[in-house]
């Protein structure tokens, strides 16, 4: 019977080890989710205020709900540009002649 015993221990013991061990991938995953996500807003701010400076007025402020006031501009343009289906098909028909053109001068 103690022998019966200590099998459940043990098992438990590997059981609650997995779990930990499922939970710490979990952790470095979300990690490098975070990481990798934070990168491309950063490297898309960049992107964004280089062609449109003026959204370096924006300020950032205290909470979320002041946040949201503040850029309430900004989000309301990008959100009538991506709802404009025709306009960004024809933006990208240009940015793809535009690469198509670069890559041939680069042949």
């Amino acid at each position: 019977m103690n022998n019966f015993n200590e099998q459940i221990i043990a098992a438990k013991e590997r059981a609650e080890q997995l779990k930990r061990q499922q939970g710490l991938q979990d952790n470095r995953e979300k990690t490098i989710k975070r990481k990798t996500d934070s990168a491309r807003q950063k490297i898309i701010g960049k992107t964004v205020s280089k062609y449109f400076p003026e959204v370096m007025d924006f300020k950032p402020r205290r909470t979320v709900k002041e946040n949201n006031i503040e850029f309430a501009p900004l989000a309301d343009f990008l959100s009538a540009l991506a709802a404009d289906k025709e306009y960004v098909a024809l933006l990208k028909e240009k940015v793809r002649q535009k690469q198509s053109q670069k890559d041939q001068q680069r042949q």
